[in-house]
């Protein structure tokens, strides 16, 4: 049995695939493997590549099946296929350092019993996703931090925080899953490893909910990107959100319903965003497993609010305060609607994306002076701003001399 597999699940993005898949084998290590699942409508590609092109034993490609699989069934088909003590799942278009096989056997030793590893994350957009001005991200913190169970739940299932979208801090998703703690995942909800569509939050309730011991690293192993095909990039189209949001809702027939029934906020209207498409997830997970939903419904209100505020310009503002406030009206009964006021829009609170600098422990760079053109090479290039990952597995603390 291999230290990590690392699935890679896809469909349609042959060209970032293999770009990942490349970068990925630049790594000598053995003590990790890949699984690609390919779910594209176009099977050639990847097939000829792993055929033609690209001769390595530890990556291995699931073809497609004989029908179109939702996303949250292409993740389930990758875990039994997988040989690792640890899993992570990453996108086609995305990045990680397969030497985070040094954290998590470090961690192991470290902390008893650990079932997830957490770390920070980069960001970066790929060249053709850059329709506007947009900024990478560099986490420059390294210290390590252990998950504490209650107030994770409550950022998780209860919104505690308060913003757009709750802090996930563990799961499967550019994190490390112990493949006993997935097992036993599937035995307790549903008897799968994924259920709801939102497969990444799906995961990450489960994980709060069943790991003995979570543990984070603050230090960056790995980039979410972002291409023009990837979800993350139809959130700036209102057209193409839309349009992507009929298809993902059409391919999940026969999986758990994408929205709660007693949840009347639609993905598929002005409300169409990532704050409304996690809620429907968590409030799905807490209602059908039984976790408490006190102070929820406030904590939403408070997370729409900013999801409005987070608007270009006036016109998407009150498209967005209108379809909210439509269904605070009709979510039971209208208990919860005076939570939701937001202001009066403020065009000069707006925070264009084109400052590089560091707020906090995070660095920000304008995209369009990078020199790099995939999550691969953002990644070496972030590592100059980031603690060298043998002194982040040796517990050091400070830059060798």
């Amino acid at each position: 049995m291999t230290d990590l597999t690392i699935c890679v699940p896809t469909r349609n993005r042959q060209r970032y695939c293999i770009e990942t898949i490349r970068a990925l084998a630049q790594n000598e290590g053995q003590d990790f493997e890949v699984v690609v699942a390919d779910n594209s409508d176009d099977p050639s590609v990847l097939a000829e590549f792993f055929a033609n092109d690209f001769h390595d034993d530890r990556f291995r490609l699931l073809p497609p099946g004989e029908r179109v699989y939702s996303m949250v069934d292409n993740w389930e088909r990758t875990i039994p296929e997988t040989s690792g003590r640890w899993i992570v799942v990453i996108g086609a278009d995305d990045y990680i350092d397969p030497r985070v096989t040094g954290l998590l056997k470090s961690f192991e030793k470290l902390y008893n019993g650990v079932e997830a590893i957490g770390w920070s994350r980069m960001n970066f957009n790929w060249p053709d996703n850059r329709t506007r001005p947009t900024l990478a991200t560099i986490p420059c913190a390294f210290s390590v931090l252990v998950g504490r169970k209650k107030p994770d739940q409550d950022r998780l299932y209860r919104w505690s925080e308060r913003d757009r979208r709750p802090s996930a801090g563990f799961g499967i998703y550019h994190g490390a899953v112990k493949r006993t703690l997935m097992e036993r995942i599937k035995r307790k909800f549903g008897n799968r490893y994924f259920e709801h569509p939102n497969v990444d939050y799906d995961n990450s309730c489960k994980v709060l909910a069943e790991a003995k011991l979570m543990v984070h690293c603050q230090r960056g192993f790995s980039v979410l990107g972002a291409c023009a095909s990837s979800n993350s990039a139809a959130a700036q189209n209102r057209d193409i959100r839309l349009e992507r949001t009929r298809i993902f809702i059409e391919e999940t027939k026969g999986n758990v319903p994408p929205q709660h029934p007693d949840f009347p906020f639609t993905i598929s209207d002005e409300t169409s965003s990532v704050c409304v498409s996690v809620a429907h997830t968590t409030y799905w997970f807490c209602k059908t497993y039984g976790f408490d939903l006190t102070g929820f419904p406030e904590n939403f209100a408070a997370a729409a609010t900013k999801e409005c505020l987070s608007s270009r310009d006036k016109e998407e503002y009150e498209q967005k305060v209108a379809a909210f406030r439509r269904g605070f009206a009709e979510w039971e009964g209208g208990k919860w609607a005076s939570a939701f006021a937001p202001p009066p829009f403020a065009p000069g609170e707006r925070i264009l994306n084109q400052t590089s600098g560091v707020i906090g422990k995070v660095l920000y760079i304008r995209e369009n002076t990078l020199k790099v053109e995939t999550p691969g090479e953002f990644y070496r290039f972030g590592e100059h701003a980031m603690l060298p990952v043998d002194l982040v597995i040796s517990g050091a603390r400070t830059f060798a001399r």
